[in-house]
């Protein structure tokens, strides 16, 4: 998700610094193109890229040879970059809409910080509540959250995408999101 990042590029990667071949650098496309394009990459030592390879015809018999093509084509005439570049002003939008509606419902609720790219927002919940009982309430209300749980042990913590659904989806999620949590307060 090096591609997705929103004011300034990130440093460049721990490869761009290896002068001895000790470190792979992995990504995959399916984050910027599209969930189901199961094409990543690699760059490291040709031994290691041979032993993945082989490793992978192995399991899955190799990657759709088409998607493969597509990829490189939108790689190789400008369409990747021209994608990326909206995308970006996008997740944009939408993430400071989403802040804005943090900033007015989540005040006195959690604590959180502005991601410099990507889809999600980390917010720190101020009270400590039971995320699993959170979780269910919220998917009765239609809400799908992210436990911090699931990624660790991040107790008050919950991931929230702002990528997939509509501003009105967002906004409607969100202030009946903050209502659920402070029913845990009362």
């Amino acid at each position: 998700m090096m591609d997705l990042w929103f004011d300034s590029p990130p440093p460049p990667p721990l490869k761009a610094l290896d002068k001895h071949g000790n470190v792979l650098y992995v990504g995959s496309m399916s984050k910027v193109l599209g969930p189901g394009l199961r094409i990543g990459f690699i760059a490291a030592p040709e031994p290691v890229i041979e032993r993945l390879a082989d490793i992978k015809m192995q399991t899955d018999y190799g990657s759709s040879t088409l998607s493969q093509f597509a990829v490189a084509k939108l790689l190789t005439n400008g369409q990747y970059d021209m994608h990326i570049e909206k995308m970006r002003h996008e997740l944009k939008v939408r993430r400071d809409f989403v802040q804005k509606l943090l900033s007015t419902y989540f005040a006195d609720l959690a604590v959180w910080e502005q991601p410099a790219g990507g889809f999600y927002i980390w917010l720190s919940l101020i009270k400590e509540i039971p995320l699993q009982l959170l979780f269910k309430k919220a998917l009765q209300h239609g809400i799908l959250i992210n436990p911090g749980t699931l990624y660790g042990n991040f107790n008050s913590h919950i991931r929230l995408s702002y990528s997939y659904a509509s501003f009105e989806e967002l906004e409607e999620g969100l202030i009946t999101l903050a209502t659920i949590i402070r029913s845990f307060r009362a």
